[in-house]
């Protein structure tokens, strides 16, 4: 114990004795180990940390299959929810849940706020107990049922300022009254969703209403398993059931099936791939950091050859030796490692600010415990990891020739491991940087894809009209169509338009539908498409192009003949090689709707800009309103005005009604584009890091190389040799050493490109152009780190360098 306790002292006066050198590798270690304790500790929250229900392992999604299509997570009908809860005898329990925007009235001016309507079942469900109040009872969720709403914790803090006599007290709920009986904790509510919700209302389905007459598919259903049962099981389960329903319904659960999911995977499937993919790469990034350390300590251990060999002779011995540079490494990682965990705490917290709508979970992600004993582990891990070259490398030192004044063999083993360890450098870069540039290129095609729409100078709000002063569908239409012209009349608007579910704000409708003079095809035959409501100016406000026909026009009104437009895309897939023109539409929405093709538009990317454009079916607004239109509005120049004077042009109208989302088109885009700016981001930023690390890696090799030849370099210009022909050879070997990390590299890269290949868009992972382009810049890079060193060869006097020998 007591030479260990020597030893510690020695490697502190040690290490601050060379005040560069410990800076350099504490700097390179923080680096890496920050980088890797943000990305574990997002992980950790998002990937590997239960969510937070009872037992969540049983809590799952259950979704309608459609077996003609992909589309193996579509959202459910009331009727086959409650037959599925009739029926299925693998659950606890099962909800069902639907959001939607409501006006809040009462208690402030008005808002509007996001309502789920939800089975009572839910909150027991999820193990979700109220903070003050109750949940809703089995009488309240049925027909008839007393009119109460449940809290969200944000909701009673903003509203009601948090008062605990909030329970009893009424609000009104697009205009209807509706008593506050619970408040839920702060982010409760069913994980995965785009946003929770503000308030919750009884969901209240009717089992003696046959909704397979007057409903679709809307509802997002979830279970609780029973105890022993596997998802397996509990999806064959609700196979059978949902067998059952499609021989009893063929109409209408023709071609349909069931499937389910865990509720793990439904929140975090998608952005798996991406954030392993994150943690691959900095994984990478430490590699090079601790080779950059092993480097520097290498050229350390050079330097204390002498004394190492002094003290072998004085009787110390190898094992005690290699112990001293191992602590010495242990010091230097741990210090890293406090150093990474406050560059770790910042990176965390910029993580959580850019990414927090886009990952789930990611808001309240922190730096805990877990995090802390990672950074330890791998702090001690990297200690290890670049410590032990260099303490094998010192000790094997020759005695005799360590105590020679002026010997220089001594260095040559170290000199040919720096050198292995450079080229992997060089190799773990080209990996990084090829994965940076395929992003990159991928962004840039994404930023370069036809919407279909031009989202330029233009701003958007919402407007959700109650039911019970409109649900008259004239008013609805009669509401809007004032309202379009108010706007239209606002200085600086050049066009008003309004549709139901804007393109890119994850909303949508769709339905299936047939054809007028062709036969009725069975329900999982049927062709389906995006239906859209719009006003006869949104073609204009959005700069949607008319390819044939007309578009929606003012008299196309209630009354009048049903006239639609369709996209593209309907086109080509229903009347391949032929117009759509003059075609009726029947649609089964309740009583069956029927319209004539009157047009066709250019295509629209609604989904996201990297899906396809689906047939889309735009209906005129007067003809089949709808209570929830967002505003379109172009104009010229700064949009601030407009945006101000947007509220002011409903509440003209309707004082009591909200305004929601007002901002402009081109945030939409901002955020469908999120979750790939994010992974570019961060892994362009991973690779400049590697890149950097990498050269200031070479540089010193190649520095040290010059120094340890500056002997022999003296001998060859005072034998005639030129500068140039100096120079040339020490740029050869610092092209020697990347064109063999090139090599290796290039291999790995096309390995790790096609782990990359989900996240690309029209990129392939083995683009000749961007690897091409990288190999070209590691050489510039490797011609750049070697230039001064070599430059200083040149410059060697040989007088000089033959004295100092």
């Amino acid at each position: 114990m007591d030479s260990l306790v020597a030893d510690l002292r020695y490697a502190f006066r040690q290490l601050r004795r060379s005040p560069t050198f410990t800076l350099a590798a504490v700097t390179c270690l923080a680096l890496g180990i920050g980088a890797n304790t943000a990305i574990f500790t997002v992980i950790n929250a998002v990937l590997v940390r239960p969510l937070p229900y009872p037992e969540p392992d049983r809590v799952v999604m259950l979704f309608e299959a459609h077996k003609g299509s992909a589309a193996s997570r579509n959202v459910v009908s009331p009727a086959d929810f409650l037959d599925w809860r009739a029926q299925s005898r693998a659950f606890e329990r099962t909800a069902a849940i639907y959001d939607y925007g409501v006006n809040l009235t009462g208690h402030g001016e008005p808002a509007e706020v996001t309502a789920e309507l939800a089975s009572a079942d839910l909150f027991p469900l999820l193990g979700l107990t109220p903070v003050i109040g109750r949940t809703f009872s089995a009488e309240e969720d049925g027909p008839g049922g007393a009119q109460a709403v449940v809290l969200s914790h944000g909701l009673w803090q903003r509203r009601f300022g948090g008062a605990r006599d909030v329970v009893g007290q009424v609000v009104r709920i697009d205009d209807q009254p509706y008593t506050v009986i619970g408040v839920l904790p702060d982010g409760a509510g069913l994980a995965g969703r785009p946003r929770m919700p503000d308030l919750w209302l009884p969901l209240a389905l009717d089992p003696g209403q046959d909704y397979r007459a007057t409903a679709g598919r809307y509802l997002t259903a979830v279970g609780r398993l029973k105890p022993g049962t596997s998802v397996a099981a509990a999806a064959a389960d609700l196979r059978t059931v949902a067998a059952r329903l499609e021989a009893a319904h063929p109409q209408f659960n023709g071609g349909w099936s069931a499937n389910v999911v865990p509720l793990t995977e439904y929140v975090t499937g998608s952005v798996r791939r991406p954030l392993l993919v994150l943690a691959g790469v900095v994984g990478l990034v430490l590699l090079i950091a601790c080779a950059n350390v092993a480097n520097l300590q290498l050229a350390q251990a050079s330097a204390r050859q002498r004394e190492i060999a002094v003290r072998a002779a004085l009787g110390a011995g190898r094992r005690r030796m290699m112990r001293q540079f191992v602590l010495e490494s242990l010091l230097l990682s741990l210090t890293g490692g406090v150093a990474g965990v406050l560059l770790a705490l910042w990176l965390t917290d910029a993580l959580a600010a850019s990414a927090s709508t886009t990952i789930p979970r990611l808001g309240s992600v922190q730096v805990d415990v877990a995090a802390l004993g990672f950074t330890l582990l791998l702090s001690l891990s990297a200690g290890l990891l670049f410590g032990m070259a260099p303490a094998l490398q010192a000790t094997r030192a020759d005695l005799h020739e360590a105590l020679k004044q002026g010997a220089r063999g001594a260095a040559g083993g170290a000199t040919r491991t720096r050198a292995v360890l450079v080229a992997g450098q060089v190799a773990l870069a080209l990996v990084l940087l090829v994965g940076a540039g395929l992003l990159l290129k991928s962004f840039a095609r994404l930023q370069q894809v036809d919407l279909g729409f031009e989202p330029e100078h233009v701003v958007t709000a919402r407007v959700t009209l109650p039911e019970t002063r409109y649900g008259d569908s004239t008013r609805q239409a009669a509401f809007f169509q004032s309202l379009l012209a108010r706007l239209d009349a606002l200085p600086g608007v050049r066009v008003a338009g309004a549709i139901n579910w804007l393109p890119l704000s994850g909303l949508r409708s769709a339905t299936n539908f047939w054809f007028g003079g062709r036969p009725i095809p069975n329900d999982p035959d049927q062709p389906s498409a995006i239906i859209s409501v719009v006003d006869p100016d949104y073609f204009r406000a959005m700069g949607i192009t008319l390819r044939s026909g007309r578009e929606i026009v003012r008299t196309d009104e209630a009354g009048h003949p049903k006239a639609v437009v369709v996209s593209e895309r309907f086109a080509r897939d229903y009347f391949p090689g032929q117009s759509p023109l003059g075609q009726q539409v029947f649609m089964p929405w309740g009583d069956t709707l029927v319209a004539t093709i009157v047009g066709v538009v250019g295509d629209v990317k609604h989904a996201g800009v990297d899906s396809l454009a689906r047939p889309t079916i735009y209906w005129a607004m007067a003809q089949f309103p709808w209570s929830g239109m967002t505003l379109v509005v172009r104009a010229e120049g700064d949009l601030r005005p407009v945006s101000a004077a947007l509220p002011g042009a409903v509440h003209a109208l309707d004082p009591e009604l909200a305004v929601a989302d007002v901002r402009p088109l081109e945030s939409y885009l901002g955020d469908a584009l999120a979750r790939q700016r994010f992974s570019m981001t961060l892994l362009a930023g991973f690779a400049g890091l590697a890149l950097v690390l990498t050269a200031v890696g070479l540089y010193g090799v190649i520095a040290y190389t010059v120094v340890q030849r500056t002997r022999e370099f003296g001998i060859q210009l005072a034998l005639g040799a030129s500068q140039a022909t100096v120079l040339r050879g020490v740029l050869r070997r610092g092209l020697a050493l990347v064109g063999a990390g090139v090599v290796a590299g290039v291999i790995g890269a096309a390995a790790f490109s096609r782990v990359l290949g989900a996240l690309l868009y029209e990129v392939s992972a083995t683009d000749p152009g961007v690897f091409a382009g990288i190999v070209a810049l590691l050489a510039v890079v490797g011609v750049a780190a070697s230039y001064l060193p070599a430059r200083r060869a040149t410059r060697v006097d040989p007088a000089v360098a033959l004295r100092a020998e």
